[in-house]
Parts: structure tokens; sequence; C-alpha cells
């Protein structure tokens, strides 16, 4: 059996930045985000069920003649993907209940996570990041990419592009790419923190950074103080650079290592967690903002070139 795959892709206010709709609904290259993300799930011979999240009538107009199960949205991403997860078992389908006895069964059950709006997603970059997710090892690995591969599809002389921000660690900068592998039920000790990081994930905006910093206070490890330092490396590191000053960015940043920020996170998670790199670039090509779209769908033909004639190395971190 394949790893089922749950794209969660609903309603919510970060889903509706663009032209007031639903992201995944926006047409590229003649169909919607949606159809092309299903359409590469369904050519992967690892995935096994699909899930998509989201408004389920205006899902089933543009999804009806594929092999897919759509479930109505929740509130927030985080809980659509929970949603999504839970559809994936066959006693929570047939009585719409958790009980402690699916929980038990469940436990060490995975799959794979995605959003709804990476048009440029990949079967090989999906069968990358499946093959570098140990999970034997981990219960939660997050897939992330290089800035150097984002600045493929950033802006150029005479070209138009995205350029995407980075998060700012002494290896190298990394975008997180909308790719996660993990075991929702492992993860349920972390779940106020999970849902908190995601409402507030726009860490280019202000508020967001101060209300992560009071849910890290609130609801993280007793060893505060290391996270906190480390998290506001990041902001310091990722502010600096932003202001051209490329090289104290690094310096600043030589604190965080990977690693370190893998163990910080599998603290505040209560979780095993780890992260991996995938080098093909498509799974962290989101469409976050109106001009960003309109940048995709004009360079989507060149991307999508780029992206089937790119052959993926080993990415691990």
């Amino acid at each position: 059996m394949g790893i089922d795959a749950v794209i969660a892709a609903g309603d919510g206010k970060a889903a509706r930045k663009v032209f007031k709709r639903n992201k995944a609904l926006l047409d590229v290259a003649g169909k919607p985000i949606i159809r092309h993300i299903v359409e590469t799930l369904l050519a992967c011979k690892d995935i096994g069920r699909i899930i998509v999240v989201g408004p389920k009538q205006s899902f089933k107009d543009v999804l009806g003649d594929l092999d897919v199960d759509i479930v109505e949205q929740k509130r927030s991403l985080a809980e659509n993907g929970w949603e999504g997860f839970l559809q994936t078992l066959p006693e929570y389908r047939q009585s719409g209940e958790l009980t402690f006895d699916i929980i038990d069964k469940y436990r060490d059950k995975y799959a794979l996570f995605l959003s709804g709006d990476i048009p440029l997603i990949s079967v090989n970059e999906i069968d990358q990041f499946i093959s570098q997710c140990d999970m034997n090892n981990y219960d939660h690995v997050a897939g992330i990419t290089s800035e150097e591969i984002l600045k493929l599809f950033g802006p150029r002389k005479g070209r138009p592009g995205i350029k995407m921000a980075t998060f700012h660690t002494w290896e190298g900068n990394f975008r997180q790419n909308n790719l996660h592998m993990a075991r929702p039920f492992m993860l349920m000790e972390g779940i106020d923190l999970v849902l908190k990081a995601y409402e507030y994930r726009y860490q280019k905006e202000l508020f967001n950074i101060l209300k992560a910093l009071v849910a890290i206070i609130r609801l993280g490890p007793k060893d505060i103080g290391k996270t906190l330092a480390i998290y506001l490396l990041l902001q310091v590191s990722a502010g600096l650079d932003a202001l051209g000053f490329d090289t104290m960015a690094h310096l600043i940043s030589f604190p965080v290592t990977l690693p370190r920020v893998e163990r910080i996170v599998s603290g505040l998670l209560g979780a095993r967690f780890k992260v991996v790199e995938t080098t093909v670039g498509g799974a962290a090509l989101d469409v976050d903002n109106e001009k960003d779209f309109m940048i995709l769908s004009v360079m989507y033909r060149d991307w999508l070139n780029h992206i089937s004639c790119s052959k993926p190395s080993s990415g691990v971190v």
C-alpha cells in the first residue's frame, strides 16, 4: 500500500489572499492549481489514497472525474490537515468519531501533507522527499529548499521572477517547501503549538512575530531561553539580509544550525523532528499574493520545463 496524501486547501484567510478567491481554484495553464497537484500525486507510485480538504462542492466541480476523496473544510489549515488525516482511517470514515481505540491502532501511521497552492510540484520532487523521510526514526519530517535553487525562479534581467523569503542558518539559507511527512497522533502533545505556528506562519508581518513569541513562551518547553534565542536570531538575520547586510546576517546565524533547530523543534513538539532538502524547487513556489500569481502564470511553462529537466540530487541535510 502507498502513503496516503492530504492536501489542505481550505478557504481560510490565507487561502483567499489572491483575487479574493481560494488559491487552489485559480487557473494556471488552463486548469485549477488543485488539479495540477492531484494529477501529480496520482502519477506517483508511492502514493495511496488522496484526500483533498477544502470547499467540497467547488472541488467536486474540478476534481469529480479523478480518484480522490474530497472532504469539507474546517476552520484553519492545521485543522484541515488533521481532518484529512482522520479521513484516511477506515474506522473514522465509518463512524465519524475519534476514539482511543482508533488512536492506539493508528498511532504509528503517517501521511504526506501538502498545501493547495503549489502548481509546480512534480513527481520527481515528491519521490525525492519521500525517499529521505526516515519514518522509522522520526515522527515529523519537513521539506526545505535552498536559496541557491530558489534563485533559478527569481527575478533576472529581462525576465520576471518571484523572490522568496528564507530562514538563515549557518549551513545556508532555506525556505520551508510545503511538504511534510508526519504521524499526527504522535504530535498530539504539541498540537496547541502546531496550531499557533500555522496561525502565525507569515513571519514578514511584525504582529505575527510578536504573537509567535508569546506562543513560544506560553506553550514552549521548560528550557525556553535557548528556544527564544534561536527564534530571535532567525528574525534578526532575516532582517539584516533584507537590508542588504548579507555578511552580517550570515555571522549572526552562526549559532543557528539545522541540527540545533531540529532539536529545538523536537522539544517543542514532544516528538522526533527532522528536515530534509529537496533540490527541484517546485514545492516551494507557492502562491502568496496577486503579483506572484501573475508572474507564476506567465513563467509557468518555462519553469515547468526547467523542473522537468532537473535531476534531483540526494538532498540530504
